[in-house]
């Protein structure tokens, strides 16, 4: 992977101001696929992708996930930070990431340059590394409904959310969730998100990604902050105004937790 930018102990590529990889005193956060491609017009499979200014397929648009995390955005590293930015069809993105003591923190924010009101959706993407899928837990979204993207069905989440086989859910809250790990907790808040994903391709799924090393399926789990709007239509945002997506991302060890 070419042309990498360097800040404290974060490493980003231009290509979609993807940030690669966060060291900590607890370990690598960020599962990077030993098989991804790179590149403008080529998305990076790990990290965290920035999703704008739609999610998926949400919004019926394409490409899927919007252009930002496929274009070449201008990136300066300033100390332990970077600043990005980028524009397209009226959408100006900045980005900011901060390298905190134990984690990261991101902060996006879309501006409508345009004379026309639009619909956008804004989300982070991190693929938390983990000592493997089926060991980890989930805190923080309890009593939630969330809709299952794999079967269509909506149900409301009791108790902590573990993972068996494609996993792929939106939760309709923003919550600060916990991933609590063999020997460490990630935990994840969000400001200006109403929604929260879980998701992971489970080793059927991952078979026919190219993109994800072979069984690299259970090194990573993806808990997303996002702003989807009302019924995951998206939310209007009128010329001149913009919105802001934050994500706070802090690492601990784990010890004499219970589990």
């Amino acid at each position: 992977m070419d042309n990498l930018l360097t800040a404290g102990r974060m490493r980003m590529s231009p290509s979609g101001a993807h940030l690669i990889s966060t060291d900590t005193d607890h370990g690598e956060l960020l599962y990077l696929s030993s098989t991804t491609g790179s590149g403008e017009g080529t998305a990076i499979r790990g990290g965290v992708p920035v999703i704008a200014p739609w999610f998926a397929d949400l919004l019926g648009l394409s490409p899927r996930h919007g252009w930002a995390r496929t274009s070449t955005w201008q990136v300066t590293a300033e100390g332990s930070s970077f600043r990005a930015e980028v524009a397209h069809g009226g959408i100006r993105l900045r980005l900011h990431v901060r390298e905190l003591d134990h984690g990261v923190r991101l902060e996006l924010t879309c501006h409508n340059e345009s004379q026309e009101e639009r619909r956008i959706q804004l989300a982070f993407h991190p693929y938390f590394r983990v000592s493997h899928v089926a060991s980890v837990a989930v805190s923080g979204l309890e009593g939630v409904s969330a809709l299952d993207r794999v079967t269509g069905e909506r149900s409301t989440r009791s108790g902590e959310v573990t993972v068996s086989g494609e996993f792929d859910r939106i939760f309709l809250s923003s919550r600060e969730v916990s991933i609590r790990d063999v020997d460490r907790v990630i935990t994840v808040a969000a400001e200006g998100a109403d929604s929260t994903i879980v998701w992971n391709p489970g080793d059927k799924a991952a078979a026919d990604m190219s993109d994800v090393g072979d069984g690299e399926w259970s090194d990573f789990l993806c808990v997303e902050p996002a702003l989807l709007g009302p019924d995951l239509s998206g939310v209007h945002l009128g010329p001149a105004e913009e919105r802001r997506l934050v994500m706070t991302v802090t690492v601990r060890a784990a010890r004499g937790e219970a589990g």
